[in-house]
């Protein structure tokens, strides 16, 4: 879902601006959440936010709105399969939050994986690292703004693992929907949904499900692995949103929103994700022959 995302967003934004999009994803997300957690009786309460764990909230909801405004913003400014490839970069930085914050392992498999993830990143900009290193460039805009997106969603997602121990994965969920759907109130364009097209409708209301599923399903690998082993795991996106970009192409051979990447840019994909296998599954084969350990916060 995360890998066909940045096509719909791109699609969205020629009816409606970035911090619309986004509050209404939250706000769908909220509606939905909210019912369930009330008929379970586990809507979150006040103590749950005492002891400074509501400060710690606070910071993974900043974290979490921020990569979502950034990253519709970014594909202003360049396309999905860019836009996706940068975004990465969370892979990296999640597994270095891992095992700075959370003693996590890095093992050389996990060293080698992270040398063949930044070789990927090198030869899917192969032809465009002239671009890159010109600050007025609309390429070179649209990338520093995925990464501040990418360093706004490690902070959330390292957050995330952290508050675990206070809240459930759907607890966590809601107080950030409803913290990032009251703060982008105000800059928001609401009437610009009776705006779009049938198909930017279909196409909103896919991003409304995605951010339910995609992040619940996120919150929830969480529980059951290391964070370094979810954020590799997450790297296939690109492979998506190339794929989904390459059939529009064929379908639409006019279509303005493709990079039309050539053989080198997929090899540097691909990299990207043989590079996330080895620092996902050979830490998992590892801990098979070993008692499971429990990732806690590093306090020292």
């Amino acid at each position: 879902m995360w890998g066909m995302l940045p096509v719909t967003l791109k699609e969205l934004l020629l009816g409606m601006n970035a911090q619309t999009i986004v509050w209404y994803r939250f706000l769908v997300a909220a509606a939905l959440i909210v019912p369930w957690l009330a008929w379970l009786g586990r809507l979150p309460r006040p103590r749950q936010f005492g002891g400074g764990v509501g400060w710690w909230m606070l910071l993974a909801a900043v974290g979490l709105c921020s990569n979502y405004y950034l990253f519709n913003v970014a594909l202003g400014f360049v396309n999905g399969e860019t836009a996706e490839a940068v975004i990465q970069l969370t892979t990296l930085f999640l597994i270095f939050g891992g095992v700075l914050f959370y003693r996590e392992p890095f093992t050389i498999a996990q060293k080698f994986g992270t040398a063949l993830i930044v070789a990927g990143l090198g030869l899917f900009f192969h032809d465009r690292l002239a671009e890159l290193v010109n600050p007025g460039n609309a390429q070179t805009i649209g990338v520093l703004i995925v990464v501040a997106s990418a360093i706004a969603w490690t902070i959330y997602a390292l957050l995330q693992k952290k508050l675990h121990s206070d809240f459930s994965s759907a607890q966590m969920l809601l107080t950030i929907y409803v913290f990032s759907s009251l703060v982008l109130l105000p800059f928001i364009d609401p009437g610009a949904l009776f705006g779009l097209s049938g198909l930017q409708l279909g196409l909103l209301a896919f991003a409304c499900l995605n951010t339910l599923i995609a992040y619940g399903c996120f919150a929830e690998a969480l529980k059951c692995w290391d964070a370094s082993k979810v954020s590799a795991v997450l790297a296939l996106a690109p492979l998506f949103t190339i794929g989904s970009l390459k059939l529009v192409v064929l379908v639409n051979p006019g279509y303005a929103f493709s990079d039309r990447l050539g053989w080198i840019s997929i090899t540097g994909a691909v990299l990207l994700v043989i590079g996330s296998a080895l620092t996902a599954i050979v830490p998992k084969t590892r801990n098979d022959k070993a008692p499971a350990r429990v990732a806690t916060p590093h306090t020292d």
